[in-house]
């Protein structure tokens, strides 16, 4: 993965519910120099640059220009994975942004067992939330306290129930948790990343976050 990549999540939520997105930026601890000069990746950590919520009801298309808004930010400059939680919507939405050229990650997280459904991915929601809340556990999460909805994210991940995921109980309905979907599927495809070999091969940490809250300028 390139240096300054960021994650772009977005969980589409529908008429009855709200949708979120989140940006994160991931960083990559690497260890010290083996005989070989090489380094290989320790850990992961994420910061979350931006976070917007749109009301429920809020038109695919009218989403969509945003979303495509944010990452034409020159800053991003191409260097970017758009990830596209279609649990709610099914997989029509991603004709959306295609027809953009904008072309998305498109993820159900209402299976229960990974495979691949068409042109999009079905993962288990609990190996979605689990992967988030290692990195949680971990203190590998940094949220820019001057992001507008950075409180309400917060208050979201604390009042969050992770129980039901792990009985396999779809949680897509549940109250307040765009912005948590949103998050965890930035975290867990951000831990499932392979670092890119010529970065590994530069034989010296990095530890950097990068600017945080750029997008809203």
């Amino acid at each position: 993965m390139k240096a300054g990549h960021h994650i772009v999540s977005l969980s589409l939520g529908t008429v009855a519910e709200p949708s979120a997105l989140v940006v994160v930026q991931p960083s990559t601890v690497f260890s010290e120099p083996d005989e070989d000069g090489r380094c290989r990746p320790l850990e992961s950590h994420f910061a979350v640059t931006w976070l917007e919520r749109f009301p429920a009801g809020r038109p695919i298309t009218a989403i969509a220009a945003r979303a495509c808004e944010l990452i034409s930010d020159k800053r991003l400059a191409n260097n970017y994975t758009l990830l596209l939680d279609i649990t709610s919507t099914g997989a029509a939405p991603a004709k959306v942004f295609e027809d953009r050229g904008v072309y998305p990650k498109a993820i159900d997280l209402s299976s229960t067992a990974e495979e691949q459904a068409g042109s999009s991915k079905r993962v288990p929601l609990r190996d979605v939330i689990g992967a988030a809340q290692v990195v949680l556990q971990t203190a590998r999460l940094k949220v820019a306290s001057e992001l507008e909805l950075a409180g309400t994210l917060v208050a979201d991940l604390t009042a969050f129930d992770p129980k039901p995921v792990a009985r396999n109980m779809d949680l897509r309905g549940g109250r307040n948790a765009d912005l948590v979907f949103a998050l965890a599927m930035t975290l867990w495809w951000g831990d499932k990343l392979a670092w890119d070999d010529d970065m590994s091969k530069r034989g010296r940490r990095r530890e950097n976050y990068g600017p945080l809250a750029w997008m809203g300028m």
